[in-house]
């Protein structure tokens, strides 16, 4: 299986969480505190990462 880069990781992490909160909002569903916290910290890493390697594109 080929190896994906970071990039295309930080991507997929915050796609994921951008399916779990429409779903959850088209749907009305409940997302506990805990499923929250893990989602925010998902985004954040992803958001990091993406912004380290979108730095280093520029450069």
């Amino acid at each position: 299986m080929p190896q994906i880069t970071r990039l295309e990781w930080a991507y997929m992490n915050i796609n994921q969480v951008r399916e779990q909160l429409l779903d959850a909002a088209a749907f009305s569903k409940y997302l506990p505190p805990e499923q929250l916290e893990n989602a925010a910290g998902k985004l954040a890493e992803g958001l990091r990462v993406y912004t380290e390697e979108t730095r280093k594109l520029a450069e």
